[in-house]
């Protein structure tokens, strides 16, 4: 049994987490396969094609970048009516919203991100609106002029209005679902409850608080305080602040790294990140771009750091093993702000040969967008203390050989489905609904068959759309 240790920012304090591969293979093997090809001549599932897409907004142009994390290349840009103000992606990983405003009303576009073309349904709001938030079917709206949340379902249809003070901005669905946080331009953070449709609470974090960013259990809620140059650490469960960060001059945006050991901080006046550790103190100022803003890693859980740069016309890509910029990347216009990371996406299909492809609609069966654990230490962790994993949403485990593989489910939150692949893509076993390990020690789950590659998703993901053994993946290249 292989055990790490892996220290998570985390509330108030740095807590050590043992973590002991769950959702994770059991078992030694860890060394991964660092170009995933095993999937045929169509369809391949390569590096390449687990890179994902990033969504550039760019103000000065009206316009959003699409571009291609394989090649860094702009796909094309796609320009709107009316001013932008914000970008989201659906839970589902399937739409980009883009909100847009026109004095006091505004319109929601729906970006398809299969075919990455506008949808001809969009939402008409009577509001100014900076952002928008999802959980399941839901949409949540603000209202920057009525001080008010609007909710919605999925066609826009408005079900509820929320009093939550003067000036909401930027909103965000805790993971669980249970409560949203609505930032005020010039006022405190609200707190909402979700059931009772009601502000529970309000939090001083800062002034102009201007970016919310949650851990993946939801534990923790990060902000940047754009006025007062800070970041602030909420406790998201007992609705208190923890701590107050001086970092650089002007902040935007915050993100975690995908072990959440570090927060990374745009300071769009100094050009630069700051970098704060599990201690809460910042280690480090990484030299960026011409005005940095948004921030996200890439989607498939690797080292790279994107940044955009709000006065130039690029994306700064930055290698975080060395924080060092390894290349830049020409989006849009002037005005490069919020970016949005799209994961990777497999497809699962019926065996009819092996050019099988997801283009072949008789064949198709279910998308699944992945997460790519590329390094021991994320392969380890797996999907451990995640309280909520999006239904179509999952984790693709690589390995450097075809053998037998042995998973558990220590530290393992939701029950699972896990899908066996051996070196051809073909599915060889499927454990369906593995529940969380409540026995110490946890039972191990092994394949029937060698495999070179495991599949995670919800429990009842395979029973619900027909997967069988027999049935193979193939990447879903656009």
């Amino acid at each position: 049994m292989v055990k790490a240790v892996c220290m998570k920012l985390t509330i108030g304090v740095t807590v050590a987490v043992l973590l002991a591969s769950s959702s994770g293979a059991l078992l030694g093997d860890y060394s991964l396969f660092h170009a995933i090809g095993a999937f045929g001549s169509t369809g391949t599932l390569t590096t390449d094609s687990l890179s994902g897409f990033m969504y550039v907004q760019n103000n000065n142009s009206n316009s959003i970048s699409v571009i291609d994390l394989a090649t860094n290349t702009v796909l094309r840009n796609i320009t709107v009516d009316g001013t932008l103000q914000n970008i989201k992606l659906s839970e589902d990983q399937q739409t980009l919203y883009i909100i847009t405003t026109n004095r006091d009303s505004g319109t929601i576009y729906m970006l398809n991100t299969t075919s990455n073309e506008i949808m001809n349904e969009r939402i008409s709001t009577r509001v100014s609106s900076q952002d928008v938030a999802f959980f399941n079917d839901t949409l949540y709206l603000s209202d920057a002029i009525g001080g008010k949340l609007l909710v919605m379902n999925s066609n826009g249809t408005l079900m509820h209005e929320i009093n939550v003070g003067s000036r909401p901005q930027y909103i965000d669905v805790r993971p669980d679902g249970q409560v949203l946080y609505v930032a005020r331009s010039g006022g405190p953070i609200s707190v909402v409850d979700l059931e009772q449709n009601i502000v529970i609470k309000e939090i001083d974090s800062g002034n102009m608080p201007h970016n919310l960013t949650f851990d993946n259990n939801g534990a923790t809620l990060f902000v940047v305080n754009a006025e007062n140059d800070t970041l602030s650490v909420i406790d998201s469960q007992k609705h208190e602040l923890i701590k107050t960060i001086p970092v650089g001059d002007n902040p935007r945006s915050v993100v975690l790294n995908p072990d959440e050991t570090l927060a990374y901080v745009t300071n769009m006046d100094s050009n630069t990140i700051s970098m704060v550790d599990t201690q809460l103190i910042v280690v480090e100022e990484i030299p960026v771009g011409n005005g940095p803003y948004g921030i996200a890693f890439s989607a498939d859980g690797g080292d790279l750091l994107y940044v955009s740069n709000m006065r130039g016309n690029e994306v700064s890509i930055i290698d975080t093993t060395t924080n060092t910029i390894t290349t830049t990347i020409a989006a849009g216009n002037k005005g490069s702000n919020h970016m949005i990371m799209r994961k990777p996406a497999v497809d699962i299909v019926k065996d009819e040969g092996v050019n099988n492809n997801s283009n072949n609609n008789s064949s198709f069966i279910a998308r699944v967008f992945v997460e790519v654990p590329d390094d021991v230490d994320e392969h380890r962790r797996g999907l451990m203390f995640r309280q909520h994993l999006p239904w179509n949403s999952g984790m693709l485990f690589a390995y450097n050989s075809e053998e037998p593989r042995s998973f558990w489910m220590k530290n393992t939150l939701i029950p699972l489905d896990m899908i066996f692949v051996d070196d051809n893509s073909e599915i060889i076993d499927i454990k369906e609904n593995v529940p969380p390990c409540e026995q110490d020690p946890c039972p191990s789950y092994p394949s029937k068959e060698p495999a070179q590659y495991v599949l995670e998703v919800n429990a009842g993901f395979a029973q619900q759309n027909g997967v069988q053994v027999g049935d193979r993946l193939v990447s879903n290249i656009q």
